[in-house]
């Protein structure tokens, strides 16, 4: 029976093996079946500890692993082992598998296989079984995400539980979501176990990324690590850590910011301790960043270098991930474009301080030092026709040093603070310096701050700029500042402003609005030969900022107040300008925009040619040339003439046209007085026409300048007494000095004065310091009045002569005409020659001879005389005030005084000499007879014959012969003021209206 049961077993056995196959798949399958997974199982062999064949897993038309090769290694356990009968799997091997894999929602799912996956990891491990060695190669793995599909080709190898190998290559793909997008290049990752640790190689390539505004191309990330192998049982993974960790980028972008040509390098040494939950990293790091090119905020950096180092690191995930380190910063650019005009080379800077992280929070305390070359083209680039503090300006800020030596920088996620616990420099290489210096308050913090900032030496003008608080806003900085300037800029010349109010600083430009009126100041104006000099006065604010600074020039913009300047080439000074005013250099291109509401006008040549004008008006100067229309008025405000400016910058020539147009004079209202010192004679009322024409021309060489006067019809009061119908023309060949050609001829009808003048004639020209009179002559008293060629000096109080030649004229009217008329007659026609001089203490005679050209007569009242001498040639003195006696005791002096009360000459000499105190002395020799109206004649007494003695008055006779010396004076200084103040009173009186 044994041997029955034996057989029997046998051929159960036999059968057994021999459906081995189907058994199997039919186990196999129906396991599967039962966890819910659908399967198919082909065997190819079959025999005691394996099979091999293939497997698939899931729908047939949609498989989600599929092996063509799969091998099983296992035992068969029993009781001859000491356990229930089984199979102890101890390989497995799949060659070539594909397996499909979903990506959802951030679920990973194996499609059929994720309920065995869930029921044997809820399956605690059967530490008896043991783990099988898996060998997995050249794995087709599938995984489709929300992004897109992604493919690898991987092997594995992992021993009892543990990983010993890993390799796996990821095909090119493109995922891609509705706001992001990302071109994965062919990409690796290899993890190999050694011992107790692991060693890691990874390799990203991404050809393109776009996420939001964050964009990449041509990125490559590379990996290398070595770390403990976690122990799964005791869950630590203590042991040494390194880390090497690599980044390129050909283009990195975010926002406004991108990065060109970036090369990151990380790494880490030091040791980990604990597990996922609780795990800590010591040790030590290092990172370096490297840019062709850095763009960020319109800040464009070349050759951009950041390395650190962070000793004493410590990371702890326990409780939340926690940083700190010791942190040593180093910085440096070959070149920084900080704006459109800021560039800095050669940068480098060094930083260290403590550093921590953790929570959402960070925080850096750092200190260091900063060093760069650098240079400013906000004045635009050097020019030919630059002045030379515009140069020297210009090279100063075009080539400079930096140099901050101590810099404190404390961030954290909430605010950034920088402070200067040491001035900061900037070095021109052409000398001076600029400093920042510290203040109570930080650099910078939270996005405000405060400063000075001082400049001065070399070409640099001395400014002192006070910035008590600052904020950055919208792409830029404002603030409250005082600024005080004083140095050369453009065409100022050692100019002077200061000015406080708000500022801003933005795209390389700084501008500033002043609270208030400006003073400002300038020694000169540089304009080539037509410099302008001693500017003064205000710049108030008109609506925008006062001073901008950058963009390769600068510009200020306001409203002028009580401004003047001093004009050399026009010997004028202009005063009390306003109006709004645009002065603004762009990229060398000066330009000027300025409409005069308001300017007066002072002559300052030594001879004044005009009185103060009041004039308004425009200014324009744009591609260096210059256009100004300008309306001219008296004080009074009555329209004088008509302004107008053109130079060509170019050339340097241009010129300053003027004219009048027909000026009419009237009684009550404009006067030639109104207009010039020159025209002082013309006295009031002057009535009729004139118009004035002129121009001051110049080039790079020098000025001219010439006008035209012309006088239609003019009457007026002079010195001399009214004159009627003055007329002519006068050619200025220059303006400032004042000269004509010579040879200018003005003519008089008549002049009313002390006696008629008619046909009236003058002949001159000018000169700067005189007036030359060629010839001047008139019609007086029937005879001829000629001065002899002369010079009226045009310094004040000079004192200058002339010679007067008298031709035939009668001296009756004049004598008339003279406050002797009520003393005596004379009628007496003349010739003869009078020099005299103007002085400043009055006219002076010297030499002075006339003398009778026909018979005359002379009639003396006695009361005009206080001594005569009968004998011949004695001298005879009269005075002023001094009245003839009543009768006269002695017949014989009463014969003199009858002599010259009826004398009758027919020869007359007179002798004029001025004397001291202003007196003119006449002394007249007169030969002739007495000749009185009635016939006189004289009859003697025998005893006073005999006696040869009269002691009675008797009437000297008819025809006795008379050879008379007369010797008197006249006051000549009050006697020409009481004509002036005659004519005077005449007049309208003053028409000069008052200064304002």
């Amino acid at each position: 029976m044994l041997v029955g049961v034996v057989l029997a077993g046998v051929a159960v056995t036999a059968t057994t093996y021999a459906a081995r196959r189907s058994l199997a798949r039919e186990a196999l399958t129906g396991w599967l079946r039962d966890q819910g997974v659908e399967s198919e199982v082909s065997f190819k062999a079959f025999d005691a500890d394996g099979l091999s064949g293939s497997l698939r897993i899931g729908p047939a038309r949609d498989p989600d692993l599929v092996a063509e090769v799969a091998e099983v290694r296992y035992d068969i356990l029993g009781f001859w082992e000491g356990q229930p009968l089984g199979v102890r799997v101890t390989q497995v091997r799949l060659v070539e598998p594909s397996i499909k894999a979903r990506w959802r929602d951030g679920k990973l799912s194996l499609g059929s296989l994720d309920p065995l996956i869930e029921k044997l990891r809820r399956r605690p491990p059967q530490p008896d079984r043991g783990q099988p060695t898996i060998e997995i190669d050249s794995a087709h793995l599938r995984l489709d995400t929300d992004y897109g599909r992604l493919t690898a080709i991987a092997d594995l190898s992992a021993d009892k539980g543990r990983l010993r190998r890993l390799d796996a290559r990821v095909a090119p793909a493109a995922l891609k979501t509705r706001d992001a997008e990302i071109r994965l290049g062919a990409s690796e990752l290899h993890v190999v176990a050694f011992g107790n640790r692991l060693a890691v190689a990874a390799a990203l390539q991404a050809e393109r990324l776009r996420a939001g505004d964050l964009s990449a191309d041509g990125s490559s990330l590379r990996l290398s690590a070595q770390t403990p192998y976690p122990d799964l049982k005791l869950k630590t993974a203590d042991g040494d850590v390194s880390v090497n960790l690599t980044l390129d980028a050909r283009s990195l972008a975010r926002g406004t910011s991108r990065v060109r040509n970036l090369r990151q390098t990380a790494s880490f040494r030091g040791a980990a301790s604990g597990w996922i939950d609780r795990l800590t990293l010591k040790g030590s790091g290092e990172a370096a960043g490297l840019a062709d090119e850095l763009v960020s905020g319109g800040s464009t950096a070349r050759a951009v270098q950041v390395r650190a180092r962070a000793g004493g690191l410590t990371w702890s995930h326990a409780g939340g991930d926690r940083v700190t380190a010791d942190l040593n910063l180093a910085v440096g650019a070959d070149r920084l474009a900080a704006s459109r005009d800021l560039t800095l080379t050669r940068i480098a800077g060094a930083f260290d301080g403590p550093a921590a992280a953790g929570g959402g929070d960070y925080r850096l305390d750092l200190s260091g030092a900063l060093k760069a070359h650098g240079g400013w083209a906000g004045l635009g680039p050097a020019r030919p026709g630059d002045t030379p503090g515009d140069r020297g300006l210009k090279r100063a800020m075009s080539a400079f040093d930096v140099d901050a030596p101590r810099i404190a920088i404390r961030a954290t996620n909430q605010n950034l603070v920088l402070s200067l616990p040491a001035a900061a420099r900037l070095r021109p290489d052409n000398g001076g310096q600029i400093v920042l210096l510290p203040t109570d308050r930080p650099l910078y913090a939270d996005g405000a701050g405060g400063f000075r900032l001082t400049a001065g030496g070399g070409s640099l003008p001395t400014t002192d700029l006070s910035v008590a608080r600052y904020r950055v806003t919208g792409g830029g900085v404002d603030g409250q500042a005082r600024l005080a300037v004083r140095g050369s800029l453009g065409p100022v010349e050692r100019g002077s402003v200061e000015l406080a109010g708000g500022f801003r600083m933005s795209h390389g430009a700084f501008e500033i609005a002043a609270d208030g009126c400006a003073p400002i100041s300038a020694e000169r104006l540089e304009l080539g030969v037509n410099d302008i000099e001693a500017l003064s006065g205000s710049l108030c604010p008109g609506g925008g900022p006062l001073v901008r600074i950058g963009g390769g020039g600068w510009r200020v913009k306001g409203v002028a107040k009580d401004a003047g300047v001093r004009v050399p080439f026009l010997e004028a000074q202009v005063s009390r300008v306003s109006g709004p005013i645009e002065l603004a250099d762009a990229k060398g291109d000066l330009g000027l925009v300025a409409d005069i509401r308001a300017a007066r006008i002072d002559d300052l040549a030594k001879a004044q040619r005009f009185r103060p004008l009041l004039a308004h008006g425009t200014a324009t100067l744009a591609a260096e040339t210059w256009r100004g229309a300008f309306a001219l008025t008296d004080p009074a405000g009555r329209p004088l003439a008509q302004a107008r400016l053109d130079h060509d910058g170019r050339s340097g020539a241009g010129g300053l046209t003027f004219d009048t147009g027909t000026l009419a004079f009237a009684e009550g209202g404009l006067q030639p007085a109104n207009l010039s010192p020159l025209a002082a004679d013309i006295g009031s009322p002057a009535s009729g026409q004139a118009r004035f024409q002129g121009s001051v021309d110049w080039t790079a060489a020098g000025s001219t300048s010439h006008g035209t006067l012309d006088v239609g019809h003019l009457d007026f009061r002079s010195r001399a007494g009214a004159v009627k119908g003055l007329t002519g023309q006068v050619v200025l060949t220059s303006l400032a000095p004042l000269r004509s050609a010579p040879g200018q001829t003005l003519r008089a009808e008549s002049v009313v004065g002390l006696a008629p003048l008619s046909a009236a004639e003058v002949r001159f020209s000018l000169d700067e310091k005189a007036i030359q009179v060629g010839a001047a002559s008139f019609t007086l008293s029937g005879g001829k009045v000629t001065v002899e060629p002369f010079a009226i000096p045009l310094t004040p109080a000079a004192s200058w002569h002339a010679v007067v030649d008298l031709d035939g004229v009668e001296l009756s009217d004049l004598v008339k005409a003279s406050p002797f008329a009520d003393r005596m007659n004379l009628v007496a026609r003349v010739s003869g020659q009078v020099p005299f001089a103007v002085t400043p203490q009055g006219v002076r005679v010297s030499g002075g001879e006339l003398h009778a050209i026909t018979p005359g007569r002379l009639s003396i009242r006695r009361e005009a005389l206080t001594q005569v001498t009968a004998d011949g040639g004695a001298p005879a003195t009269g005075a002023k005030a001094a009245p003839a006696p009543a009768a006269a005791a002695d017949p014989y002096s009463d014969f003199v005084y009858q002599a010259m009360e009826s004398l009758a000459f027919n020869e007359l000499n007179a002798r004029v000499d001025s004397q001291a105190g202003g007196r003119l002395r006449v002394l007249f020799h007169i030969k002739g007879e007495h000749s009185p109206p009635t016939r006189q004649t004289i009859q003697l007494a025998w005893g006073e014959v005999i006696r040869r003695r009269i002691d009675r008055i008797v009437p000297l006779p008819s025809g006795t012969k008379v050879d008379l010396t007369l010797d008197t004076s006249v006051n000549l200084d009050q006697l020409l003021s009481d004509f002036a103040e005659y004519q005077r009173l005449r007049g309208s009186g003053p028409v000069q209206p008052k200064d304002r």
